[in-house]
């Protein structure tokens, strides 16, 4: 069944992150806003933010099936005439977005820990190139996840085991793991750039469902095609249907598994002199 547009819409007051960026923004406009690594629910919340004084965005991703999808829900929500969704790596050939474009509000929802997937060993540098595209008073909000630790006393250990099995699947499959960054190496990048300040830092404890925990083992389930052989698969395939037991004992009764956090980050650029 397809939703009705506005039904898809997230907005602050039912999203903990999003309206965390809504209370740090106050009654500051948002104004020309950049989404600087899109997706659909981030873009669902922008398509909100008209009322809280957006003028026009620009959403990037480096991926060209997010682009198609996202481009397609922007269009559904009738906000394709207020900016663009354009498919660019910001350290690729070509920026994405041209260097004499300035923004007001910058997002970057978890997008330095996606970008080993695109920009390995880059991810020093992302804050600095987006405060080059800050307007002089402007905002730039990070949202990130604090990595998984490899072990955790209790229930929460399940969490760190499905994170290091899927992690495994997807290199036997090829290809490149999310690298999630701590929060503190976050502010210490903001810290180092002489035109930022750092505003504030709010945290969101995580309690994982067993579907949530079992999402991410299908994340593993998914690579097993493109794993070296058949046998490996197979084996594989018994280690995640362990985990997956595991994971309904962990939660048994409707019981939620707490452990680690996602945060945001938020810096303003100085203002002219």
């Amino acid at each position: 069944m397809t939703l009705f547009p506005n039904s898809r819409l997230v907005y602050g007051k039912d999203d903990a992150l999003f309206g965390a960026i809504e209370q740090q923004q106050g009654d500051k406009p948002f104004g020309a806003f950049l989404d600087a690594g899109t997706g659909m629910h981030s873009l669902r919340w922008m398509a909100t933010l008209k009322n809280l004084g957006m003028t026009r965005f620009k959403a990037i991703t480096a991926d060209e099936e997010m682009r198609r999808r996202v481009q397609t829900e922007a269009d559904s929500l009738n906000m394709s005439d207020d900016g663009d969704v354009v498919i660019g790596n910001w350290f690729g050939n070509r920026l994405p977005v041209p260097v004499d474009e300035k923004y007001d509000t910058i997002l970057a929802d978890y997008l330095i820990g996606a970008m080993d997937g695109f920009s390995p060993y880059k991810q020093d540098q992302m804050i600095s190139m987006l405060s080059s595209y800050l307007n002089p008073g402007g905002k730039l909000y990070i949202v990130g996840l604090e990595p998984i630790p490899d072990y955790a006393d209790g229930d929460g250990n399940i969490i760190c085991k499905v994170r290091q099995i899927r992690d495994a699947c997807i290199l036997l499959a090829g290809h490149r793991c999310y690298r999630e960054y701590p929060v503190e190496w976050i502010q210490r990048q903001v810290t180092n750039i002489p035109e930022l300040t750092l505003l504030n830092t709010t945290t969101f404890p995580i309690l994982y469902s067993h579907q949530t925990i079992v999402n991410q083992i299908n994340v593993g389930r998914s690579k097993f095609e493109s794993f070296p052989s058949p046998e490996l698969a197979e084996e594989m395939k018994k280690v995640l249907d362990d985990l997956e037991r595991q994971s309904l004992a962990a939660t048994s009764n409707k019981k939620r598994v707490k452990l680690g956090f996602d945060y945001v980050v938020t810096a303003v650029k100085a203002e002219s002199t």
